[in-house]
């Protein structure tokens, strides 16, 4: 039976699995040796743990991390967090002494696209935002997405926030599908270095 949990520190590892498994076409944009980069994730998303805390979630299944989904209240805080607590630095300092593995040019389009994700968010209404969500590919099919989806909706409505949105590709149709069921509905288009997103946003 799969639970859905609040992540925990010991759960990273799985969850940068699970990352570069669902994402192997975006990361490989930046880099094309997954491996070199996966100290680089577990810093990040040990970075999204303490940030967000119980909007943080893994499912279980035996024991076994098998999906996860990363909620923020407030994505702003992210920011706040990375730069106040040397985040930043730290990562920095890693990348240059290539503990990370990749070179200048790689932390240049990084940050550039991520430059390209904050001026979209300066320039919108405070919301909360489903960061992440991936299930793996082992596991498709199970309707782990959809039990993440949904703890993740409820975590946001408990917190008395009334609206929340998402970003997704154009081109995957089947979670365009699964957030249209679940009542998101496409407001706008975003944009990074790797092409468009489609803006969808939920009232709770």
């Amino acid at each position: 039976m799969v639970r859905i949990v609040t992540a925990k520190i010991q759960h990273i590892e799985a969850v940068v699995d699970i990352f570069c498994a669902a994402f192997h076409k975006s990361i490989t944009f930046f880099t094309p040796d997954i491996s070199n980069v996966r100290e680089a994730f577990k810093d990040f998303f040990g970075l999204l743990m303490e940030t967000f805390n119980g909007g943080f979630m893994v499912a279980l299944n035996e024991g076994e991390v098998c999906g996860y989904i990363i909620m923020a209240d407030d994505v702003r805080r992210l920011w706040v967090k990375a730069i106040f607590s040397g985040f930043i630095f730290k990562i920095a300092a890693k990348a240059l002494r290539g503990i990370y593995g990749i070179g200048l040019a790689t932390i240049y389009k990084v940050v550039k696209n991520k430059l390209y994700y904050l001026k979209f968010e300066i320039s919108t209404e405070k919301t909360a935002q489903l960061l992440s969500i991936a299930v793996h590919p082992s596991h498709h099919g199970k309707g782990i997405g959809k039990k993440l989806l949904e703890a993740g909706l409820k975590y946001i409505k408990c917190m008395g926030i009334k609206k929340i949105k998402l970003e997704v590709r154009p081109d995957n149709k089947s979670a365009l599908s699964i957030y249209e069921k679940y009542g998101f509905q496409k407001v706008g288009k975003a944009k990074d270095l790797q092409g468009d997103w489609l803006i969808m946003v939920k009232e709770l």
